[in-house]
């Protein structure tokens, strides 16, 4: 098992000494952004929101397919559920 101080050791920095932003600048993550995915006839997402969506979805479909709920779920639905998966996987297939 490590101790704290070896961990310091190990990153460089000494126990009791004083760090300016001059010695060690901030940390900065450089967050890529996400790209806009269009659904035609839907809208505008992200990546990760058309995923979660569309994984959202196909949850509340299994749920209602086991309580034998078959109702209340149309056509119109059914191709923006597909409208959704088709953009998905055309923006993966340019990665």
């Amino acid at each position: 098992m490590k101790k704290l101080t070896d961990i310091l050791k190990e990153a460089g920095i000494e126990m009791g000494k004083l760090y300016t932003d001059k010695d060690r600048p901030p940390f900065k993550v450089n967050e890529a952004k996400d790209e806009v995915i269009t659904v035609q006839g839907v809208g505008k997402f992200t990546y990760k929101t058309l995923k979660k969506n569309v994984e959202r979805k196909l949850k509340d479909l299994t749920r209602r397919n086991k309580q034998g709920a078959h109702y209340g779920v149309g056509k119109n639905q059914f191709s923006m559920l597909s409208a959704m998966w088709l953009a998905l996987q055309k923006y993966e297939e340019k990665k």
